[in-house]
Protein backbone atom coordinates (compact mmCIF):
# COMPACT_ATOMS: atom_id res chain seq x y z
CA UNK A 1 0.00 0.00 0.00
CA UNK A 2 1.58 3.21 -1.04
CA UNK A 3 2.19 5.96 1.55
CA UNK A 4 1.04 9.42 0.77
CA UNK A 5 3.72 12.11 0.59
CA UNK A 6 2.13 15.07 2.24
CA UNK A 7 3.79 18.50 1.78
CA UNK A 8 5.29 20.12 4.97
CA UNK A 9 3.37 22.95 6.38
CA UNK A 10 4.72 26.51 6.73
CA UNK A 11 5.02 26.13 10.46
CA UNK A 12 7.18 23.03 10.02
CA UNK A 13 9.47 24.80 7.54
CA UNK A 14 9.96 27.77 9.88
CA UNK A 15 10.84 25.39 12.69
CA UNK A 16 13.39 23.52 10.54
CA UNK A 17 14.94 26.85 9.46
CA UNK A 18 15.39 27.93 13.07
CA UNK A 19 17.02 24.61 13.92
CA UNK A 20 19.49 24.95 11.04
CA UNK A 21 20.49 28.54 11.84
CA UNK A 22 20.71 28.35 15.65
CA UNK A 23 24.42 27.81 16.85
CA UNK A 24 25.42 25.05 19.16
CA UNK A 25 25.84 25.84 22.90
CA UNK A 26 29.70 25.63 22.72
CA UNK A 27 29.93 28.30 20.04
CA UNK A 28 27.34 30.66 21.49
CA UNK A 29 28.36 33.68 23.52
CA UNK A 30 25.93 35.03 26.08
CA UNK A 31 25.13 38.28 24.30
CA UNK A 32 26.30 37.58 20.74
CA UNK A 33 23.93 37.70 17.79
CA UNK A 34 26.61 37.74 15.09
CA UNK A 35 27.35 35.20 12.42
CA UNK A 36 28.98 31.81 13.18
CA UNK A 37 32.41 33.00 11.90
CA UNK A 38 32.42 36.08 14.08
CA UNK A 39 31.46 34.00 17.08
CA UNK A 40 34.34 31.60 16.45
CA UNK A 41 36.87 34.46 16.33
CA UNK A 42 35.60 35.94 19.59
CA UNK A 43 35.74 32.58 21.33
CA UNK A 44 39.35 32.07 20.25
CA UNK A 45 40.30 35.57 21.40
CA UNK A 46 38.62 35.00 24.74
CA UNK A 47 40.45 31.73 25.27
CA UNK A 48 43.80 33.35 24.42
CA UNK A 49 43.11 36.19 26.84
CA UNK A 50 42.27 33.71 29.60
CA UNK A 51 45.46 31.68 28.95
CA UNK A 52 47.68 34.81 29.03
CA UNK A 53 45.98 35.98 32.24
CA UNK A 54 46.55 32.64 33.90
CA UNK A 55 50.17 32.57 32.79
CA UNK A 56 50.78 36.11 34.12
CA UNK A 57 49.17 35.23 37.47
CA UNK A 58 51.31 32.12 37.76
CA UNK A 59 54.53 34.11 37.15
CA UNK A 60 53.61 37.17 39.21
CA UNK A 61 55.11 36.09 42.59
CA UNK A 62 58.54 35.39 41.04
CA UNK A 63 58.77 38.62 38.97
CA UNK A 64 57.61 40.71 41.91
CA UNK A 65 60.29 39.24 44.15
CA UNK A 66 63.04 39.89 41.64
CA UNK A 67 61.83 43.44 41.03
CA UNK A 68 61.77 44.26 44.72
CA UNK A 69 65.22 42.78 45.23
CA UNK A 70 66.58 44.81 42.32
CA UNK A 71 64.98 47.98 43.66
CA UNK A 72 66.50 47.31 47.09
CA UNK A 73 69.98 46.97 45.56
CA UNK A 74 69.75 50.01 43.30
CA UNK A 75 67.91 52.35 45.68
CA UNK A 76 70.04 54.93 47.60
CA UNK A 77 70.68 54.28 51.30
CA UNK A 78 68.46 55.83 53.87
CA UNK A 79 69.61 58.81 55.94
CA UNK A 80 70.65 56.62 58.89
CA UNK A 81 72.58 54.26 56.64
CA UNK A 82 74.27 57.20 54.94
CA UNK A 83 75.30 58.62 58.31
CA UNK A 84 76.82 55.34 59.42
CA UNK A 85 78.66 54.90 56.14
CA UNK A 86 79.90 58.49 56.33
CA UNK A 87 81.18 57.94 59.87
CA UNK A 88 82.97 54.75 58.85
CA UNK A 89 84.56 56.48 55.88
CA UNK A 90 85.67 59.40 58.05
CA UNK A 91 87.58 56.96 60.27
CA UNK A 92 89.08 54.83 57.51
CA UNK A 93 89.64 57.28 54.64
CA UNK A 94 93.25 58.44 54.18
CA UNK A 95 94.78 60.86 51.72
CA UNK A 96 95.77 59.45 48.38
CA UNK A 97 99.37 59.92 47.20
CA UNK A 98 98.27 62.62 44.75
CA UNK A 99 96.54 64.55 47.54
CA UNK A 100 99.60 64.25 49.75
CA UNK A 101 101.85 65.45 46.92
CA UNK A 102 99.57 68.41 46.32
CA UNK A 103 99.60 69.33 50.01
CA UNK A 104 103.38 69.07 50.27
CA UNK A 105 103.84 71.00 47.02
CA UNK A 106 101.75 73.88 48.36
CA UNK A 107 104.00 74.22 51.45
CA UNK A 108 107.31 76.03 50.75
CA UNK A 109 110.60 74.42 51.66
CA UNK A 110 111.89 76.33 54.70
CA UNK A 111 115.41 74.86 54.70
CA UNK A 112 116.81 78.34 54.04
CA UNK A 113 115.75 81.65 52.50
CA UNK A 114 116.67 80.48 49.02
CA UNK A 115 114.49 77.35 49.10
CA UNK A 116 111.46 79.50 49.87
CA UNK A 117 111.60 80.80 46.27
CA UNK A 118 112.18 77.70 44.11
CA UNK A 119 111.14 79.32 40.83
CA UNK A 120 113.51 82.29 41.05
CA UNK A 121 116.35 80.69 43.04
CA UNK A 122 116.28 77.12 41.77
CA UNK A 123 120.09 76.76 42.00
CA UNK A 124 120.17 77.73 45.66
CA UNK A 125 122.70 79.97 47.44
CA UNK A 126 126.32 80.41 46.34
CA UNK A 127 128.58 78.68 45.46
CA UNK A 128 126.01 76.49 43.63
CA UNK A 129 123.92 79.48 42.60
CA UNK A 130 124.89 83.05 41.70
CA UNK A 131 125.09 85.87 44.21
CA UNK A 132 123.16 88.15 41.86
CA UNK A 133 119.34 87.77 42.04
CA UNK A 134 116.77 88.98 39.46
CA UNK A 135 114.76 91.27 41.73
CA UNK A 136 111.68 91.63 39.49
CA UNK A 137 111.25 87.86 39.24
CA UNK A 138 111.86 87.47 42.98
CA UNK A 139 109.17 90.04 43.75
CA UNK A 140 106.59 88.28 41.55
CA UNK A 141 107.17 84.95 43.25
CA UNK A 142 107.10 86.60 46.68
CA UNK A 143 103.70 88.20 45.98
CA UNK A 144 102.31 84.88 44.75
CA UNK A 145 103.46 83.07 47.88
CA UNK A 146 102.14 85.82 50.13
CA UNK A 147 98.72 85.59 48.48
CA UNK A 148 98.74 81.81 48.87
CA UNK A 149 99.68 81.88 52.57
CA UNK A 150 97.84 85.02 53.66
CA UNK A 151 96.48 84.49 57.21
CA UNK A 152 93.03 85.85 56.27
CA UNK A 153 92.46 82.72 54.16
CA UNK A 154 92.77 80.38 57.16
CA UNK A 155 90.09 81.49 59.63
CA UNK A 156 88.51 78.01 59.64
CA UNK A 157 91.19 76.71 61.99
CA UNK A 158 93.22 78.42 64.70
CA UNK A 159 96.19 76.13 64.05
CA UNK A 160 96.09 76.83 60.31
CA UNK A 161 95.75 80.57 60.94
CA UNK A 162 98.75 80.53 63.29
CA UNK A 163 100.81 78.55 60.79
CA UNK A 164 99.90 81.00 58.00
CA UNK A 165 100.99 83.96 60.14
CA UNK A 166 104.35 82.33 60.76
CA UNK A 167 104.83 81.52 57.08
CA UNK A 168 103.86 85.05 56.04
CA UNK A 169 106.37 86.56 58.48
CA UNK A 170 109.12 84.22 57.27
CA UNK A 171 108.43 85.11 53.63
CA UNK A 172 108.61 88.83 54.44
CA UNK A 173 111.95 88.48 56.21
CA UNK A 174 113.42 86.28 53.49
CA UNK A 175 112.33 88.62 50.70
CA UNK A 176 113.67 91.70 52.48
CA UNK A 177 117.01 89.96 53.11
CA UNK A 178 117.54 88.52 49.64
CA UNK A 179 116.46 91.64 47.75
CA UNK A 180 119.19 93.74 49.44
CA UNK A 181 122.81 92.84 48.48
CA UNK A 182 124.20 93.95 51.86
CA UNK A 183 121.65 91.96 53.89
CA UNK A 184 122.10 89.04 51.49
CA UNK A 185 125.86 89.06 52.06
CA UNK A 186 125.42 89.13 55.85
CA UNK A 187 122.96 86.23 55.62
CA UNK A 188 125.27 84.14 53.45
CA UNK A 189 128.25 84.73 55.77
CA UNK A 190 126.20 83.53 58.70
CA UNK A 191 124.42 80.68 56.87
CA UNK A 192 127.38 79.29 54.93
CA UNK A 193 130.27 80.05 57.30
CA UNK A 194 128.74 80.84 60.70
CA UNK A 195 130.20 84.39 60.69
CA UNK A 196 128.10 87.17 62.24
CA UNK A 197 129.52 90.26 60.56
CA UNK A 198 127.24 92.55 62.61
CA UNK A 199 128.60 91.39 65.96
CA UNK A 200 130.80 93.84 67.87
CA UNK A 201 132.41 91.17 70.03
CA UNK A 202 134.57 89.47 67.41
CA UNK A 203 136.62 92.54 66.39
CA UNK A 204 135.84 91.73 62.78
CA UNK A 205 135.73 95.35 61.67
CA UNK A 206 139.05 96.23 63.25
CA UNK A 207 140.92 93.28 61.76
CA UNK A 208 139.46 93.54 58.26
CA UNK A 209 139.15 97.29 57.68
CA UNK A 210 142.37 98.50 56.04
CA UNK A 211 143.76 102.00 56.37
CA UNK A 212 142.96 102.83 52.77
CA UNK A 213 139.26 102.12 53.32
CA UNK A 214 139.20 104.21 56.52
CA UNK A 215 140.87 107.17 54.80
CA UNK A 216 138.41 106.96 51.90
CA UNK A 217 135.45 106.97 54.30
CA UNK A 218 136.75 109.97 56.27
CA UNK A 219 137.41 112.00 53.10
CA UNK A 220 133.89 111.30 51.79
CA UNK A 221 132.40 112.33 55.12
CA UNK A 222 134.33 115.64 55.11
CA UNK A 223 133.22 116.33 51.53
CA UNK A 224 129.58 115.96 52.54
CA UNK A 225 129.98 118.29 55.53
CA UNK A 226 131.75 120.93 53.41
CA UNK A 227 129.23 120.84 50.56
CA UNK A 228 127.13 123.98 50.15
CA UNK A 229 125.07 123.26 47.02
CA UNK A 230 122.86 120.43 45.75
CA UNK A 231 125.12 120.09 42.69
CA UNK A 232 128.06 119.14 44.91
CA UNK A 233 125.92 116.54 46.72
CA UNK A 234 124.71 115.06 43.41
CA UNK A 235 128.35 114.64 42.28
CA UNK A 236 129.21 112.90 45.56
CA UNK A 237 126.22 110.61 45.08
CA UNK A 238 127.51 109.47 41.69
CA UNK A 239 130.94 108.74 43.17
CA UNK A 240 129.36 106.69 45.94
CA UNK A 241 127.20 104.71 43.49
CA UNK A 242 130.40 103.53 41.83
CA UNK A 243 131.80 102.40 45.19
CA UNK A 244 128.61 100.44 45.90
CA UNK A 245 128.64 98.69 42.52
CA UNK A 246 132.30 97.74 42.88
CA UNK A 247 131.72 96.28 46.34
CA UNK A 248 128.71 94.22 45.15
CA UNK A 249 130.72 92.87 42.22
CA UNK A 250 133.57 91.79 44.52
CA UNK A 251 131.08 90.20 46.91
CA UNK A 252 129.61 88.15 44.07
CA UNK A 253 133.08 86.87 43.12
CA UNK A 254 133.98 86.13 46.73
CA UNK A 255 130.90 83.99 47.45
CA UNK A 256 130.99 82.15 44.17
CA UNK A 257 134.70 81.33 44.68
CA UNK A 258 134.16 80.62 48.41
CA UNK A 259 136.72 83.27 49.37
CA UNK A 260 135.66 83.92 52.95
CA UNK A 261 138.19 86.68 53.73
CA UNK A 262 137.32 88.67 50.64
CA UNK A 263 133.59 88.24 51.35
CA UNK A 264 133.97 89.57 54.90
CA UNK A 265 136.10 92.54 53.85
CA UNK A 266 133.80 93.63 51.00
CA UNK A 267 130.73 93.19 53.20
CA UNK A 268 132.23 95.68 55.66
CA UNK A 269 133.17 98.10 52.88
CA UNK A 270 129.66 97.90 51.41
CA UNK A 271 128.26 98.72 54.82
CA UNK A 272 130.38 101.94 54.88
CA UNK A 273 129.21 102.98 51.42
CA UNK A 274 125.57 102.34 52.34
CA UNK A 275 125.96 104.53 55.41
CA UNK A 276 127.54 107.24 53.27
CA UNK A 277 124.65 106.94 50.80
CA UNK A 278 122.17 107.58 53.60
CA UNK A 279 124.18 110.62 54.73
CA UNK A 280 124.03 112.06 51.22
CA UNK A 281 120.30 111.45 51.09
CA UNK A 282 119.70 113.27 54.39
CA UNK A 283 122.07 116.18 53.59
CA UNK A 284 121.16 119.71 54.55
CA UNK A 285 123.50 122.78 54.48
CA UNK A 286 125.46 122.99 57.73
CA UNK A 287 124.08 119.69 59.08
CA UNK A 288 126.54 117.31 60.73
CA UNK A 289 126.97 113.98 58.94
CA UNK A 290 126.77 110.86 61.12
CA UNK A 291 127.84 107.62 59.48
CA UNK A 292 126.63 104.29 60.95
CA UNK A 293 129.31 101.62 60.67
Amino acid sequence: MAMSSAAPTRQALRHLRRLCTTPTPRETLPTARASPCLCDERVVATRRERRSTCAFQSRRPFSTTRTRAHEAESSPPTSSTARIDGQNESHTTTQTPSQQDKTSASTPDITNYYTLFPSTLASGPPPHGPFHIPLAQLKREFLQLQAQHHPDKYHHSEAAHRSARGMSSLLNTAYKTLSDPLLRARYLLHHNYGVDITSEDNNTHGSLTDQETLMEVLEAQEAIEEATTQEQIDALKEENKTRVKDAEKLLSEAFEKEDLELAKRECIRLNYWRSLQQGLHDWEPGKEVRLIH
